[in-house]
């Protein structure tokens, strides 16, 4: 769903004439992001998945997502992650309840990436972050259940969270970047007392 988040961006940036909207915002602690999915591209890299440390995979991932929470607990004063937040405590739950992994539908996997998907995750037991949903998998309802095969640029198996979270970014991408008429008197204060 990132084409969605990428596609809030341009038209977001259009409707507010540029990215003046962003001047007067606050963002607290933004790192925490870079460090979260840093720690992320690191553990679900090929090499990573073959090394020894492994093993670690579902322990810090689990980290990687409370690094991620806490930046979103301090974001609060936006709509947009309130609503991303709900999502993310969706899919937190999942993960954590399932010891670092997100159950994903066997019979949705099939119908989006094909039977070579669904075989490779039967065989290796987890791919990544995901593990084969059962009756053994916990809160199932709110796992990767919701398959989009088409169109490309969305194709996916993805769970209710993943849906929340996409509307509460892109929520906050039009906050973020919204250029307010009391902007424009605060810019002139500044020109003139500059």
């Amino acid at each position: 769903m990132l084409i969605i988040v990428l596609i809030a961006i341009i038209i977001a940036v259009i409707v507010n004439k540029g990215l003046r909207g962003i001047e007067h915002k606050k963002v607290e602690q933004f790192y925490l992001i870079l460090l979260g999915f840093t720690i992320q591209l690191v553990i679900f890299s090929q090499e990573f998945s073959y090394s020894k440390l492994n093993f670690l995979t579902p322990i810090l991932y689990i980290y990687s997502l409370f690094i991620l929470l806490i930046f979103m607990v301090l974001n609060l004063q936006y709509k947009g992650i309130k609503i991303a937040g709900i999502g993310f405590l969706s899919n937190l739950a999942v993960i954590v309840s399932n010891g670092g992994y997100m159950p994903q539908d066997l019979l949705k996997i099939e119908l989006v990436w094909g039977q070579e998907k669904v075989e490779l995750l039967k065989q290796a037991g987890h791919f990544n972050n995901a593990i084969s949903m059962s009756p053994n998998t916990h809160l199932n309802f709110l796992s990767d259940i919701i398959a989009i095969p088409r169109p490309r640029f969305l194709m996916g198996v993805y769970s209710i969270g993943d849906v929340v979270i996409t509307i509460g970014i892109t929520i906050f991408i039009f906050e973020f970047l919204k250029f307010e008429k009391n902007q424009e008197k605060i810019d002139e204060e500044d020109f003139i007392e500059g």
